[in-house]
């Protein structure tokens, strides 16, 4: 536990000074183009010492490298690889705190824990269908959206394009989370009301990740509304704040409550049955053996492929939103 807590306290440093370096360097970059602003055309830009981010050292703005495309490649790959090695700590983080809970951890014998879940596809059409589709359109004006604003005379309608894109997206998520909990209450399903650490640690992750995200559409919400929100963009950006809180919160909420609703184990059932009847009979030939193996099969194909209705769209309504939360992360 001592170790497990050291190594914890150590990630959670790294983590911190990740994003410490990280906002450093944004706002460096935010002052630098400040300052180019204002020389443009009257002087020349002079050599302004900046924090070599995120390795500590100081260099000048101009590059000394003799190879500027290879070293732009760098420079830019460096950048966009950044936030995976912020994200590799906290998950390090996430892991080891579980394994800190579970150290000398004692599982009750009637608890449930043999049972494997498996992510399958069965039957799953319309969820992966609507998810692919949102995630090719996002990736076609993710690529657009890169290149225009990323050019020396940004277009304003790639931007009026990009917000449109959420504007559409998000309600479309929002009403399946809301459709995905009032199916769990029509369940009316006993709540796991054990304790779980994986399960503790995920919903304080879900929390902490969306109160980023709420925050930072509050802060664009109220600077929007002390401008000038009648604005086309701002508008578009006004409603994407917007939507985007209540999209966490009905999202958040849905998946929460998957998570504290008991398995479904009506296959699962049938199969310890089956199990303990084979128990039962102390003296069974092989071929019994086999008989008892494929009759339990087939009943889990069957209870399989008889779900009913709630279950299937549950499933839909999953996949959906794993296939739209990748688009959005991107």
């Amino acid at each position: 536990r001592c170790g497990l807590m050291l190594t914890i306290a150590t990630n959670l440093l790294l983590w911190l000074l990740a994003v410490t370096n990280d906002s450093i360097h944004e706002e460096i970059e935010s002052q630098l183009r400040d300052v180019e602003q204002r020389l443009a055309g009257k002087a020349p830009l002079p050599h302004i010492p900046i924090l070599d981010w995120p390795l500590g050292r100081q260099q000048t703005v101009s590059c000394t490298c003799p190879n500027t495309t290879a070293c732009k490649v760098f420079q830019k790959g460096y950048i966009l690889l950044y936030p995976f090695n912020t994200e590799f700590y906290l998950v390090c983080c996430s892991m080891l705190y579980v394994m800190w809970k579970n150290v000398g951890r004692r599982i009750s014998h009637h608890h449930d824990s043999h049972i494997k879940h498996k992510f399958k596809l069965q039957g799953v059409v319309f969820g992966p269908l609507l998810g692919a589709a949102a995630v090719m359109i996002g990736i076609c004006v993710f690529m657009m959206y890169q290149i225009q604003a990323t050019g020396s005379a940004p277009n304003r309608q790639v931007f009026v394009m990009y917000y449109s894109y959420y504007i559409v997206l998000l309600p479309l998520m929002s009403a399946a989370s809301v459709i995905g909990t009032i199916i769990h209450a029509l369940e009316k399903k006993d709540l796991d009301t054990l304790k779980n650490p994986t399960r503790s640690l995920d919903v304080i992750l879900l929390m902490g990740a969306a109160l980023g995200q709420i925050g930072m559409s509050y802060f664009s919400i109220v600077a929007i509304v002390a401008t000038n929100p009648r604005d086309l963009l701002n508008s578009l950006i006004l409603s994407y704040s917007v939507l985007l809180i209540f999209q966490h919160i009905t999202q958040n909420v849905f998946i929460i409550d998957g998570l504290h609703r008991r398995p479904f184990v009506e296959a699962e059932e049938l199969k310890e049955e089956g199990n303990h009847e084979a128990h039962n009979q102390r003296r069974v030939s092989v071929l019994e053996l086999g008989q008892e193996i494929r009759r339990v099969s087939l009943s889990y194909i069957h209870t399989y492929s008889h779900l009913s209705w709630k279950r299937k769209a549950l499933r839909e309504i999953s996949f959906f939103l794993v296939l739209c939360n990748i688009i959005v992360s991107i």
